[in-house]
């Protein structure tokens, strides 16, 4: 199925420290080049920070989540998204609805069909997911497609399964076989470094399509 993302072992942890495809960073700052892997868990929750690289790092890290020590995966997914929090609709990063007209933290991925980056094209681009959009599949306002879905009658973003595969509008990350997940040919890691280091994380995205600039 084309949906199909990516499986994972849930009884080996191992292969969450695999980077398949190859979306990490190259530091050539010295003599030579050394390679940074952005992991399958990196990928997850869409962090570069390097001490946060791996589920013992997490632990170490002394991350709080709701008053408790960061110990489980959705305690650290909670805490990084500001999940239940009241600035959760302005600090969660990976949600995949657009919430009004100058919000910038939504999912929108493309594939532009285009070769060559300094040769844009846009006359034949597929738009794969639009947080900005209306899913067909069990839309209540049918009169309205093209405008962000209310979630309170159950409508869904436009092609929501590519990223959400739990249906709680919240991507599960970037995709850990897709170096660049949003289309806009940039790599993944790129995308969530830039957004950490500037600290308002959202307007640099891995899953969101961003105007390519090519000249």
């Amino acid at each position: 199925m084309a949906f199909t993302w990516f499986t994972l072992n849930p009884t080996d942890p191992i292969d969450a420290n695999f980077d398949p495809d190859k979306d990490g960073n190259w530091d050539c700052s010295g003599a030579g080049c050394d390679y940074e892997p952005y992991t399958n868990f990196q990928e997850f929750f869409a962090i570069t920070d390097k001490d946060l690289t791996s589920p013992n790092a997490v632990r170490l890290s002394g991350m709080v989540y709701q008053g408790n020590p960061v110990t489980e995966w959705w305690q650290l997914r909670g805490a990084l998204l500001h999940i239940g929090l009241s600035d959760e609709s302005t600090s969660n990063y990976l949600k995949m609805d657009q919430s009004h007209g100058a919000d910038i933290r939504y999912a929108y991925v493309v594939d532009d069909k285009d070769t060559n980056f300094l040769l844009l094209d846009s006359s034949d681009d597929e738009i794969l997911l639009a947080g900005n959009r209306t899913d067909l599949w069990d839309i209540y306002y049918s009169g309205s497609p093209n405008t962000s879905p209310v979630r309170s009658v159950g409508e869904h973003e436009l092609g929501w399964y590519y990223l959400d595969l739990d249906n709680d509008h919240i991507s599960e990350g970037s995709d850990p076989m897709n170096w660049d997940t949003d289309g806009d040919w940039m790599v993944d890691w790129f995308e969530v470094h830039d957004d950490e280091d500037d600290g308002i994380r959202g307007d640099s995205s891995p899953i969101r399509y961003d105007s390519r600039q090519t000249a």
